[in-house]
């Protein structure tokens, strides 16, 4: 090396807390650069004092010059070339130092090698010195920096060795000084950040190459891109390191790449930006999200840059562009390696490493003199793992649950639970249609639930019938599991928290919600234990993160998607909190405490409740409806019942089945502090679902009135009630061990007698009576196959029902197929003339009930499972039915008046047909037509490019007046709807977006963190 002389350039710019080090590292070098100059761009620090304390020489620039400006001045302080001596310039960043063999590794690796102009070390992180940063770079072709390393990659030697590379860091880089020259330097429009990859670049179009040794070590503390000083070079946007990154990436990739890839590489740039600055938006990061975009932004605003950058390239380029093609990362690379750090990053969220992760593991040579050798190993007993008593109560639970749904394997439904769709695409197109074909038809949105429902099926490939299958037969396990997990921080007792939960998923509510069919109800027993802990304390809500808020806030939305009876809940919980809040505020509004506490109440009531609109709008007109479970109408049993804990209704448990819920509140309200306070909200709750359980209500496409079923409330109850006990009982036999025999002992073993004998007459009925329950495999129509034949005819589907002595008839109107899951939710009342002409049927003064029927539409009657004969001889009688069919299933009539879908009235007052297709029909003539669905305003009739004239039968039916013969198309106008969905798709992504993690700009991490 007698003809080598190496030049070392040292740039600075405020890296105090760096540059002893690096100073110390240039100095302990085994051969040591020929000079050294530093060139100092204005650093506000001591850097300029160090330096000159350190004895190198310095020069002073403005500090708003560029890296590669900084460079090219200190090129031109030096001496010229001397010929015949091969000369080196080694650059040195003021935050990365070396090891003392760093630049005798780098010249013994270029001695061999006079293809090579470039050479660069191995680098490792600054804090921590096993992570792996680059052993070489290249670029994506969506702009990222590419080094192909793992994921905070631990350097084991497994790199090791001399590579060629597309690229090496400019930090501790070893350049040839004459191929420096001929190639121009830097490229000025870098002033930072990727200038390394495109002299990389340049160098291999003018034929050299670029060597990474990585026996060659640095420790680079990437001071710049980690935001740990300002970036204030000159033409840098904004300042911004992100912005510059981003910027310069596509600049390289634009200005070096062949002309045939530019289109494609514009897009790949433009759409990597938009999904990254995406995923900033959702980290709450706007700056980040908007230096994505105008990075792009920037480059697009300046092509001449471009055209010269190419231009200039043009001139030293010896061999295609293409020649790096092999150092570039291939797509399916790039996404295998996006996907892994996705991976990593959500681990180490989910798990991230505990302190004991980070003890010494002890090795297995380690011996213990105290044991004695020979003694046999002791490992687990599949005996002793079945007699844990959480892994007995499930085995249990298992025993009874195959008996229990014996008739549920298969397609279910029955009680609550209507019949499933044929896939999850048909509760989409129900949860988006503004019009649903269900009975007379509706405009009402279908609820929130069937979009939750139908995201869920994803899970079993589209099928909700396999979903809803699955899904009931591990409801008992999974309320089981969710009480487990949260009871067993109340209690040390293993025994005393899994018959506890096991208690939870056999109680009163738990048996009626899954034997009734009962969606929302199951859902919410399986959640509440959930939810309770984020109850907590809300008197210092002001305490609790905005994040925490939204969080909450959208779990509550799924609560009350599937059980609207938690809104009443939650509007007693705020008021009264907001009313506790004026009264700390001194009963003064103006108390900057009380509005802090008010928005953020407001924030939780309202976003569920906006989320479930338009549906939830429905309330504040009908508040009743708050008291209805989704899906098909089923009473519960009264007060009596409730009182018990008991809902009652079809499914629920028999009245000698006692359940010790309610004893249970009664005992641990006379208990500890602690347990008390839970007995007391149990006890609230359960007197809640008395009062609410003697109220009727009819709804969800049923005339019928029943019984209020108190689902929500009773499992509230059960599941406090369950907690409180939990927390009596815990430690109990050492307290009553130590006390004489009292009325404690007494009521202990009385709540233990109630509970045993519950548990055993209640799995007992399960797995036997039980079974039987609505709930059931039933893969049979109601209707009869032939008039299931005939798509969207309207069919009178009657039920006879004895209601307190007195016959009525339960009936809603069918389109040639049973209702299915979700239309009973979207569907109007009917007419008070349909119901006027059922009543008809019923004490034969019906008369004109066909007329009414077919003035609406409606072509047949269908009375299921015919058992009052008494009914069929009087509708038999009845004009206008004409009997079609009688079978075990049910009798058939048909209306002998002329109706259908489009009802013609000419001006002479006749009455006909109009056969139409996808909502199309031709009058004949001049009149009014009658479109026999529920009125709506977004109906619309147009003829000829002009809508027609719009107006309401006497049954409230849309009827347009047609002025000529002619074809007419008839639509019901969705903007309204859409309208909807979009505010409902804002909404949300703004609340997921708020309950989201924050990201953390990188200046505002550690540094062990970036390490």
């Amino acid at each position: 090396m007698s003809n080598t002389r190496v030049t070392a350039l040292l740039v600075v710019h405020d890296g105090v807390t760096w540059l002893p080090e690096v100073v110390a590292s240039i100095a302990s070098q085994t051969h040591g650069a020929d000079q050294i100059l530093a060139i100092d761009t204005g650093s506000q620090d001591s850097s300029a004092k160090l330096l000159k304390g350190a004895r190198i020489p310095t020069v002073t620039l403005d500090r708003t010059t560029s890296f590669g400006a900084a460079l090219n001045y200190g090129l031109s302080q030096l001496s010229p070339a001397i010929a015949g001596v091969e000369e080196w310039l080694w650059i040195l960043h003021d935050d990365c130092s070396l090891e003392p063999r760093a630049l005798e590794e780098l010249l013994n690796a270029v001695a061999e090698r006079p293809n090579i102009v470039m050479a660069g070390p191995k680098l490792l992180g600054w804090h921590d010195r096993t992570h792996l940063l680059e052993v070489g770079i290249s670029i994506a072709t969506n702009g990222s920096r590419w080094t192909g390393l793992e994921f905070n990659e631990y350097d084991q030697g497994q790199r090791d060795g001399v590579h060629e590379v597309l690229a090496v860091s400019t930090a501790g880089a070893l350049l040839r000084r004459d191929v420096f020259e001929e190639l121009g330097g830097f490229d000025s429009n870098l002033e930072l950040f990727r200038d390394d990859v495109d002299f990389g670049w340049r160098v291999h179009a003018a034929g050299y190459s670029v060597l990474v040794v990585t026996g060659a070590v640095g420790y680079h503390a990437q001071a710049a891109a980690s935001e740990r000083r300002t970036i204030d070079i000159e033409g840098a946007p904004l300042h911004r390191p992100l912005l510059l990154d981003r910027r310069n990436a596509a600049y390289v990739l634009l200005a070096n790449s062949s002309w045939w890839k530019l289109p494609l590489l514009s897009l790949q740039l433009l759409g990597g930006a938009v999904i990254r600055s995406l995923a900033f938006l959702f980290a709450k990061l706007p700056g980040y999200a908007g230096d994505e975009i105008l990075a792009i932004a920037s480059l697009l605003l300046h092509p001449g840059e471009l055209l010269g950058a190419r231009k200039s390239r043009k001139k030293t380029r010896l061999v295609s562009a293409g020649i790096v093609a092999r150092f570039i990362p291939s797509r399916w690379t790039q996404l295998r390696s996006g996907i892994s750090h996705a991976i990593e990053n959500v681990r180490s969220r989910l798990f991230p490493q505990a302190d004991e992760d980070l003890l010494p593991i002890p090795s297995e040579l380690d011996l213990n003199e105290e044991e004695e050798i020979l003694q046999p190993l002791r490992g687990p007993s599949w005996k002793t793992i079945f007699l844990r008593p959480l892994v007995l109560a499930i085995t249990v639970l298992l025993i009874i649950s195959v008996g229990w749904a014996r008739h549920r394997f298969g397609t279910i439904s029955g009680g609550a639970l209507a019949p499933a769709p044929a896939g999850a695409s048909d509760l989409w197109r129900l949860y988006l249609e503004s019009w649903h074909k269900v009975g007379m038809g509706s405009a009402i949105s279908a609820p929130v639930w069937t979009m939750f429902l139908a995201a869920a099926s994803t899970l079993t490939f589209g099928s909700v019938s396999l979903f809803l299958s699955i899904f009931f037969f591990l409801a008992p396990f999974l309320m089981l599991w969710s009480a487990h997990s949260y009871l067993k921080k109340k209690s040390e007792s293993t025994v005393l928290t899994a018959g506890a939960s096991f208690l939870y998923a056999i109680s009163p509510i738990s048996i009626t919600a899954i034997n009734s069919g009962r969606l929302g109800v199951v859902l919410f027993l399986i959640l509440l234990p959930f939810a309770i802990p984020l109850a907590g304390d809300w008197r210092e809500i002001e305490k609790r993160s905005l994040r925490s808020i939204f969080a909450i806030a959208l779990f509550a939305w799924l609560l009350a998607a599937f059980n609207p009876s938690l809104l009443i809940v939650g509007a007693i919980f705020t008021l009264r909190h907001i009313y506790l809040d004026f009264m700390d505020a001194d009963r003064n509004y103006k108390n900057p405490q009380f509005h802090t506490r008010l928005i953020r109440r407001a924030v939780l009531s309202l976003i569920p409740f906006v989320l479930l609109a338009p549906a939830s709008l429905q309330y504040i007109a009908h508040p009743s409806r708050l008291l209805l479970e989704i899906g098909l109408q089923q009473a519960g049993g009264g007060a009596n019942l409730a009182l018990l804990a008991n809902p009652g209704g079809e499914g629920s448990l028999p009245w000698w089945s006692v359940s010790p819920i309610t004893l249970l509140i009664l005992i641990a309200y006379f208990s500890v502090s602690e347990a008390r306070r839970f007995a007391v909200l149990g006890g609230v709750f359960l007197i809640g679902a008395t009062l609410i359980a003697p109220f009727r209500v009819s709804g969800n496409g049923s005339s019928d009135q029943g019984y209020v079923f108190a689902g929500g409330f009773l499992a509230i109850t059960t599941f406090l009630s369950i907690i409180a006990i939990v927390i009596m009982f815990d430690q109990l036999r050492s307290r009553l061990e130590k006390t004489h025999l009292n009325y404690q002992h007494f009521a202990v073993a009385f709540v233990l007698i109630v509970t045993v004998a519950y548990t055993a007459t209640s799995s007992l009925w399960i797995f036997t009576t039980g079974a039987n329950s609505p709930l059931r495999h039933n893969s049979s129509e109601v209707l009869p196959a032939y008039l299931a034949v005939e798509e969207g005819v309207k069919t009178l589907v009657m039920r006879p029902l004895i209601i307190d002595g007195q016959t009525s008839l339960a009936y809603y109107i069918s389109r040639g197929s049973t209702t299915r899951l979700g239309e009973p939710d979207v569907s109007e009342d009917n007419h008070p003339a349909i119901a006027s002409a059922v009543d008809g049927l019923i004490d034969n003064t019906g008369v004109t009930s066909s007329k009414t029927f077919a003035a609406f539409g409606i072509q047949y009657i269908f009375l299921a499972q015919s058992g009052n004969k008494e009914l069929i001889q009087t509708i038999d009688g009845l004009g206008g039915f004409n009997r079609a069919s009688a079978t075990n299933v049910g009798t058939v009539w048909k209306i002998s008046q002329t109706t259908g879908k489009y009802l013609f009235t000419d001006e002479k007052g006749v009455t006909s047909v109009l056969e139409g297709s996808l909502g199309t029909v031709r009058a004949p003539a001049q009149g009014k037509i009658t479109l026999t669905e529920n009125f709506s305003d977004s109906w619309q009739a147009i003829a000829e490019g002009v809508q027609l004239e719009r107006s309401q039968t006497e049954y409230g039916l849309p009827q347009f007046t047609v002025k000529s013969a002619g074809e007419i198309i008839f639509i019901h106008d969705g903007a309204g709807h859409r309208a909807w969905i979009s505010l409902f798709l804002i909404i949300l992504t703004t609340s997921v977006v708020m309950a989201l993690p924050s990201g953390r700009r990188r200046r505002e991490m550690l540094d062990q963190e970036l390490a």
